[in-house]
């Protein structure tokens, strides 16, 4: 039987240099609230960035 897991993984876009960023996390909605608080120091100067997909 397939489980499913405890993650997701996540694309953000950078607008500012039209870069993207992957990563992964248990609660994606409180992630994505440090990435855009600037809590997160690898995308901390790197704002806006915006969702374009989750899995």
């Amino acid at each position: 039987m397939i489980q499913p897991l405890a993650y997701c993984t996540y694309v953000l876009f950078n607008e500012k240099d039209r870069m993207l960023y992957v990563d992964y996390s248990a609660n994606l909605e409180n992630r994505l609230n440090k990435h855009n608080s600037g809590g997160v120091k690898s995308t901390a100067y790197r704002q806006p960035l915006k969702l374009i997909l989750y899995h």
